[in-house]
């Protein structure tokens, strides 16, 4: 083996150890987000369960305490770093659609309680609030959406 030469020895020591180091702490990173998403995922999951199981105002009184569970589960999952929770999401095989397709299973659920007045339960209402109605903020969103979609064509 022939000797390591200054220059490599110098690598070896300043930067090869700050390299594996970084490599492991975008491994936990990245790991820590995909821990995130399948959280995420499942959480969706069982929202979009529960709000299905909700179809009167008796449901709505037993579906609460669950719902109001899995609202704290989703509000928890905010400690990742939402850009490198959408960088994952959009990059990664097969993470994009099932979260698109709960999304879309919650929004039906929406619509339908929002149809049936909530069952009248203000309960429910309450705690769906922030997730079904428009704020200024959730307009000035769809606004900007609308805008970028009708820029994609030039």
């Amino acid at each position: 083996m022939a000797p390591q030469s200054a220059y490599n020895r110098l690598m070896n020591r300043y930067l090869l150890m700050p390299l594996i180091a970084t490599t492991a702490l975008y491994a936990q990173a990245s790991e820590s987000v995909s821990d995130a998403c399948r959280s995420l995922q499942d959480a969706l999951n069982r929202e979009a369960s529960v709000l299905e199981q909700i179809q009167n105002n008796q449901d709505a009184d037993e579906m609460l305490p669950e719902l109001r569970a899995v609202l704290q589960q989703l509000a928890a999952l905010s400690v990742v770093d939402e850009n490198e929770l959408w960088l994952y999401i959009d990059n990664t095989e097969g993470v994009k659609q099932p979260l698109v397709d709960a999304l879309s299973q919650i929004a039906l659920q929406f619509s339908r309680l929002e149809a049936a007045d909530f069952y009248h339960h203000a309960g429910l209402r309450e705690l769906l609030a922030p997730q079904t109605e428009e704020t200024p903020d959730v307009r000035r969103a769809k606004l900007e959406k609308i805008h970028a979609v009708d820029h994609d064509d030039d």
